[in-house]
């Protein structure tokens, strides 16, 4: 068994979609592993894997894979793939068909959706409206 890495999806298309990462987004996922320690960031990793995998794949996020967890302009809206402690912050793409774009990831230790984390998604929303998954 080979091991896998979450960069592996930094810009990886499936059988029939796409996941990609937004400037900064596996940074945070960097910093958010070395908060877990090796064990717990490993397992949580081969989670977000597995779903990442599944999704590019073709399955749908089923309730619990990925929640909405709030909205941007233009009436989309921002979700969270959820694997507790971790969320990382996503959206579907406009402008590049079947495709996610995950905007980053943090080590949730609270309740609700911080602001700091809603702007971050809506600056990178914006910067992919603005020039594109593949101009960044």
């Amino acid at each position: 068994m080979s091991v896998r890495s979450i960069h592996e999806f930094s810009d990886k298309q499936g059988s029939t979609r796409h996941v990609k990462h937004a400037p900064g987004a596996l940074e945070s996922w960097e910093k958010v592993a070395v908060k877990l320690g090796p064990r717990k960031a490993a397992l949580v990793e081969g989670q977000l894997i597995a779903v990442f995998e599944d999704w590019i794949n073709g399955c749908r996020f089923h309730t619990g894979w990925a929640e909405p967890e709030g909205n941007l302009a233009d009436g989309a809206s921002f979700f969270a793939i959820k694997r507790i402690p971790v969320r990382a912050y996503f959206w579907y793409s406009k402008r590049s068909k079947n495709t996610i774009v995950v905007s980053h990831y943090v080590n949730k230790t609270w309740r609700k959706l911080r602001l700091e984390d809603t702007n971050r998604v809506k600056a990178n929303w914006e910067r992919e409206r603005a020039k594109g998954v593949n101009k960044w």
